[in-house]
């Protein structure tokens, strides 16, 4: 203590809480955990209902194109919505800068 000056930790870390980026990076890694299996039940409903359409619906067969798109769609949607929860819980920990006192 130089000078008889306490400094605090979070002073001298700036870094934020360590306990807070342990339960971000865990539910991170459970997201991507359990993420095949919410493709598999995701895709497999887009698949259901896309039978039941074509098969009310008149024509017969599949489009091809259809199935790919929405595979495409599906597989974007999860890890872009990952990255978007991720972007706002991190700015909401992030601490705000202060002025420099002149």
């Amino acid at each position: 203590m130089p000078g008889g000056r306490r400094t605090h930790v979070r002073d001298v870390r700036r870094g934020g809480s360590s306990g807070i980026g342990l339960g971000i990076a865990g539910i991170i890694v459970a997201f991507f955990a359990i993420l095949p299996f919410v493709f598999i039940v995701v895709l497999y409903l887009f698949l259901t209902i896309y039978a039941i359409v074509r098969a009310i619906g008149p024509g017969a067969g599949e489009n091809p194109v259809t199935i790919v798109v929405g595979f495409v769609l599906i597989t974007s949607v999860f890890p872009i919505l990952l990255g978007v929860t991720i972007h706002f819980i991190g700015r909401s920990l992030t601490p705000k800068r202060l002025r420099a006192k002149a």
